[in-house]
């Protein structure tokens, strides 16, 4: 267990701070809900007053590592997902680079013709054969992700004869030959409807971020059609950005 070091230049409060963080994070790679010990606790445990506690908190609160309940004490933050913008992933390799467990559900798969906007985003014929595809991503049991990617059938014939619920891009790659490369990103919020208020689980009305992409192989040919639902309790969106060179 980690102490205060009294002989630092460090103030205390910054001290327990870290050590708070660090024992979270443990927690969080265990997967298991963590409350904190209580002001008196912390404040016996590392010999120093209450209102140095205090301040520890206060900053994990506005960091957002800890959550309070009046009565009840502080709580470790439901843990967020963060997706770097940036990088064109598939939720599976993404989930897996941290070392988090993601499972899918396929919720259905049917063949469609392609409604005019699918049409100019695939740069297909409207009305040529594609695939819908429904499946509901979930992180450590928890329901993260509402996907439907829409794929035309002459890339990839006969989908529905493989595993869709492991990685897709994995398998357009490996089984299909097409390797994907780029992808072009619209964000945006807004309400949850009903079906996916019962598929993620969430309130009626609650903001979730809606995302369309149209992802493209190393030909320039267009692959896929996204659209997918984030729930805005769990998942942010981080980007880094440069300032231009005048």
């Amino acid at each position: 267990m980690q102490v205060i070091d009294k002989n630092s230049a460090v103030p205390y409060y910054l001290q327990l701070a870290e050590i708070l963080r660090r024992e979270i994070g443990e927690r969080e790679s265990r997967h298991q809900v963590y409350q904190l010990p209580s002001e008196n606790e912390l404040s016996a445990r590392h010999g120093i007053t209450r209102t140095t506690v205090r301040r520890a908190l206060d900053l994990l609160e506005r960091e957002g590592w800890i959550y309070r309940e009046k009565g009840k004490g502080s709580f470790a933050a439901v843990r967020r997902v963060e997706h770097e913008l940036t990088k064109l992933v598939s939720t599976t390799e993404d989930m897996r680079e941290r070392g988090w467990s993601l499972t899918t559900r396929l919720i259905s798969l049917e063949q469609i013709a392609a409604p005019p906007p699918i049409a100019r985003a695939l740069e297909i014929p409207e009305g040529a054969p594609c695939y819908k595809l429904c499946r509901l991503r979930l992180v450590d049991g928890v329901p993260i992700s509402l996907q439907t990617p829409y794929l035309p059938v002459a890339l990839c014939p006969r989908l529905e004869e493989n595993d869709l619920t492991a990685s897709l891009y994995r398998l357009l790659e490996s089984r299909y030959g097409l390797r994907l490369w780029t992808g072009h990103e619209t964000l945006r919020a807004r309400c949850a409807l009903p079906h996916e208020q019962k598929l993620l689980e969430v309130p009626r009305c609650v903001p979730v971020m809606y995302m369309e992409r149209v992802t493209y192989a190393v030909t320039g040919e267009p692959v896929e059609y996204l659209e997918a639902v984030w729930r805005g309790d769990r998942y942010d969106f981080k980007v880094t950005l440069s300032r231009p060179q005048s």
